[in-house]
């Protein structure tokens, strides 16, 4: 069946534009940096994080995803050693990481995984049941799987269940991470597949596809609150898992397979 995707070039170049990718950190970056926290460097990797799903869909040039991708990792995590503030650095860390599992070498992944939170917070802050434990706990279990360390990964992990999820963004679910933690691919697969299900059942409810015939299948991108209704972590699951050389699956809208060519197995 055919996919169409409305606005889809349109809806890139807003993301591009919106995650800033050309913009150096100015004076007033800095200043929002140690009075505000990390609020907008959180609404930063939502829209970089959007738009490496946009390229995916387009069949984006593997050279240029990886480029702007290095390029804003590298100004997120200049922004980290910029403040103290702990407002939103647990969710600005877990985007942070999902935009370098997308399309960072493994080096930079590392520098990343290396600074992020995880559910013990920083000196001076423990993570609140707020959001902050959730955002931070997720970020730990990717964190410390990445590695090796599956022992503290899979305590993170235990803590996202039971912790506050903020209504404005959601992760992967219990029935995704339970395999991929215990390195069960059969079952990883099998739950992705099921994943992929339940989104385009949710889709057809929610006005993600317009319109559905027996050739095509047309859905939006267009005003999607991305945080909510793409299944990031979902594919950053997936990604890891490519990393390690498994096989993983892929579906047209969701997790496009040009996702796997900007990311080789090893790399």
């Amino acid at each position: 069946m055919k996919l169409g995707i409305d606005s889809l070039e349109w809806e890139a170049e807003k993301a591009a534009t919106l995650a800033e990718f050309s913009k150096p950190l100015s004076k007033f970056d800095l200043e929002v940096l140690r009075d505000d926290g990390f609020s907008a460097a959180r609404g930063m990797g939502a829209h970089c994080m959007k738009w490496v799903w946009t390229q995916w869909l387009l069949a984006g040039e593997a050279e240029l995803i990886r480029a702007n991708v290095n390029a804003f990792v590298k100004k997120g995590l200049t922004m980290r050693s910029k403040s103290e503030l702990f407002y939103m650095r647990p969710h600005a860390d877990l985007y942070l990481m999902h935009c370098a599992i997308f399309g960072s070498n493994e080096l930079q992944l590392e520098e990343v995984a290396t600074r992020a939170v995880d559910a013990s917070g920083i000196p001076g802050h423990v993570p609140k049941n707020n959001g902050e434990l959730y955002a931070s706990a997720w970020s730990g279990l990717l964190k410390h799987w990445i590695f090796g360390n599956n022992t503290k990964a899979t305590e993170n992990a235990e803590l996202i269940w039971e912790a506050y999820r903020h209504p404005s963004f959601a992760a992967a679910t219990k029935s995704l991470v339970s395999p991929w933690l215990k390195g069960d691919w059969r079952g990883f697969l099998k739950a992705q597949r099921k994943d992929f299900e339940k989104l385009w059942a949710r889709g057809r409810k929610d006005g993600t596809v317009r319109s559905e015939s027996c050739n095509e299948i047309r859905v939006t991108v267009q005003r999607y609150p991305l945080e909510q209704k793409w299944c990031w972590a979902h594919c950053a699951l997936a990604m890891l898992a490519h990393r390690k050389g498994v096989d993983v699956v892929t579906d047209a809208f969701w997790f496009p397979s040009h996702a796997l060519t900007v990311i080789k197995s090893g790399s």
